[in-house]
Formats: structure tokens, C-alpha cells, sequence
């Protein structure tokens, strides 16, 4: 974060390449929490965990190919 303050101006600018990895993060934490409490473990975690792995393949794939954003330079350009 501070090294986009200084870079960019602004330490959060809601760039897709952040936003998806926030959001998979957050995925990631919300797994964490359903394997550490025994009233959500099973099946509740299995799923938090599948669809963080759908997450990750979004983040990776998708961000990269759409190449919108200050992280261009990951995008795949078709010339």
C-alpha cells in the first residue's frame, strides 16, 4: 500500500487486478474461519474452499486477459 501511495498517488484505487485479489483474500480468510470452527467444518468448508479456487483462476485468467487497469503490463496483447 505504501508503495502504491507513491507510485500512484492513492493507496486503494478499485484497480480490477486489487479488487479481485481482495476479493480472494477475503475468500481465503472466510476459509480459514470455517476449518477453524468445528460447528462450520465439512462440507460448509469445502465449498468456501472450491469457490475460492474458482476465485484464484478469475484473478489469474480473467484480470490478465481483460488488461484494464494500472496493471497492464500482466495483460496479453493479440497484434
Amino acid at each position: 500500500a505504501v508503495w502504491a501511495n507513491e507510485a500512484w498517488g492513492s493507496y486503494w484505487n478499485w484497480d480490477p487486478k486489487e479488487t479481485w485479489a481482495f476479493i480472494t483474500w477475503t475468500v481465503f480468510a472466510i476459509y480459514f474461519h470455517t476449518r477453524t470452527n468445528t460447528n462450520l467444518e465439512g462440507v460448509n468448508s469445502a465449498l468456501v474452499a472450491s469457490m475460492g479456487f474458482l476465485i484464484i483462476w478469475i484473478c489469474y485468467f480473467g484480470v490478465n486477459l481483460l488488461g484494464i487497469g494500472l496493471h497492464s503490463y500482466g495483460s496479453f496483447t493479440l497484434n
